[in-house]
């Protein structure tokens, strides 16, 4: 038996979305930013026996005469409708389809009409039984498993089956859960309140893995708080410390950042930068959001100095368009950024994703507007809100990124931190390389006078900076200022 697992990518027509990562994918000459874990993970739970293919369509092209008796699609809401075309694509070639993963969780009647059956929920558990029906010809129309299973048990993903040289950095997860309930989320709905981990020793063995195919990648871990039990927390960056992981990132709440001590361990154990949703720097946005029991905007700015003090930079991620929010929210949000120096930052607009209590609330007060699923990216206003247009949000989203990833104020915030010492390379202090070389002459290829400017400037610093994070800040810039949309009728 010959299984196919696919995770769809987004189309050109639908615009880049600030994960796509295309100009730093150019730069390094790599296809996407990191691996989609549904597919490896999949992957280790088949049988032996069965022959496994993985196919990400942001790194190569779909297949869809290979032969193949089963074909298994995952894709978030953003990307669902390729997701849908590819399973219609498949059946009319009479291969079986099952689709999974959380927009076909939280819409299973909806994924129903594009596959023969459908996973709600994590497969951990009813994976081998979902196999085990297609081999008999008996597969059932829906799969749902009884709880949320133990990842103690959980197998390393078959990283063997990627096109692993493709991507700018690994993923990697140690545990799902989440005890919160943020109204713009579905983490809590797909994979429940309790925290679950898997062993540090197979992740650990993971991370072995992944460093003998590549030493220099970034690692990523995907965990939607990778502090959220700070002793699980402290006894892996223990074992992290001796595996000398060059640069690791991380997405962390804010309330798990004032503790000086699990900081040091976190540098010592290789960890750069902190992704953190702030979601608002203004309290009732924040509660709004139900978020104000562990977002307290008023101890935004010293936890911030900490983390750079421990020489890691932070990767903020902001909402705009709650309920409270006002024209003012823009400038405000983009002051804040400049003045607290952090480097990048995701500016989302309000997202209905199916399965969150914004999306249940919204269509209740009649204020969801039909939308086709691509524009779930963070980039469209599909709804009205309350104290300023559509129009106003969505401009302003966009003043905002060119506003924070122009080169002279993305520039002053790099400078900063290489002051700090963060997003500087600790060894083999060289400025002179290949690769610094080649990327000044590209530059001044570009005529453009700006970018010119950055690139030299930065490059040749005398703090020998990191060429990864320069190259990101381009990416980020050329993200910002291709932002483009179909103004509202």
């Amino acid at each position: 038996m010959r299984i196919k697992l696919i995770s769809p990518k987004r189309l050109d027509e639908w615009g880049e979305s600030f994960w796509d990562l295309k100009t730093l994918s150019h730069l390094t000459r790599k296809k996407a930013g990191g691996a989609p874990l549904a597919l490896p993970t999949l992957a280790a739970l088949t049988p032996g026996d069965i022959e496994v293919i993985l196919t990400d369509e942001n790194v190569e092209t779909i297949d869809f005469n290979e032969h193949v008796d089963l074909v298994g699609i995952t894709g978030m809401t953003c990307v669902i409708p390729r997701a849908y075309a590819i399973a219609d694509e498949f059946r009319k070639r009479g291969v079986l389809v099952i689709m999974g993963g959380i927009h076909a969780s939280m819409l299973p009647e909806e994924a129903a009409q594009h596959s023969d059956a459908v996973v709600i929920g994590e497969a951990e558990e009813i994976w081998q039984q979902v196999i085990e029906d297609a081999r008999k010809g008996s597969l059932q129309k829906t799969y749902r498993t009884s709880g949320f299973p133990d990842l103690t048990h959980s197998p390393i993903p078959r990283w063997d089956l990627l096109k692993n040289q493709r991507y700018c950095y690994f993923t990697i997860q140690t545990g799902r859960g989440c005890p919160y309930d943020c109204e713009f989320c579905t983490v809590k709905e797909f994979n429940g309140r309790e925290y679950r981990h898997k062993r540090i020793d197979i992740v650990v063995e993971e991370i072995k893995k992944l460093q003998a195919i590549d030493t220099q990648k970034l690692i990523f871990f995907t965990d939607d708080n990778l502090l959220s039990i700070p002793a699980y927390a402290q006894d892996l960056f223990k074992r992290l410390v001796p595996l000398k992981i060059k640069n690791w990132m991380c997405q962390s709440s804010i309330n798990r950042l004032s503790n000086d001590t699990m900081l040091d361990l976190m540098y010592a154990a290789g960890c750069r930068v902190i992704f953190v949703g702030f979601e608002s720097i203004s309290q009732p946005s924040v509660a709004s959001m139900n978020k104000d029991m562990i977002n307290k905007t008023n101890e935004y700015k010293g936890i911030i100095e900490k983390v750079h003090k421990h020489k890691m930079s932070i990767f903020g991620s902001f909402i705009l368009g709650s309920d409270t929010d006002t024209d003012a929210i823009f400038k405000e949000t983009a002051r804040f950024i400049q003045d607290t120096h952090i480097a990048f930052s995701m500016i989302n607009i309000m997202t209905l994703l199916p399965g969150s209590k914004v999306f249940a609330r919204l269509k209740a007060e009649q204020r969801a507007l039909g939308f086709e699923w691509w524009k779930a990216n963070a980039d469209w206003a599909c709804y009205r809100p309350k104290l300023i247009s559509q129009q106003q949000l969505e401009d302003g989203q966009t003043w905002l990124l060119k506003d924070i990833y122009s080169y002279p104020r993305l520039y002053e915030r790099l400078q900063y931190l290489w002051n700090k010492g963060i997003f500087v390379r600790q060894e083999n202090k060289t400025l002179f390389s290949k690769t610094r070389f080649l990327i000044s002459l590209l530059s001044l290829l570009s005529f453009n006078t700006g970018e010119v400017k950055f690139i030299l400037k930065s490059l040749w610093n005398k703090q020998c900076t990191s060429i990864m994070w320069i190259l990101t800040g381009l990416n980020y810039h050329q993200y910002a200022y291709k932002h483009k949309r179909k103004p509202h009728v």
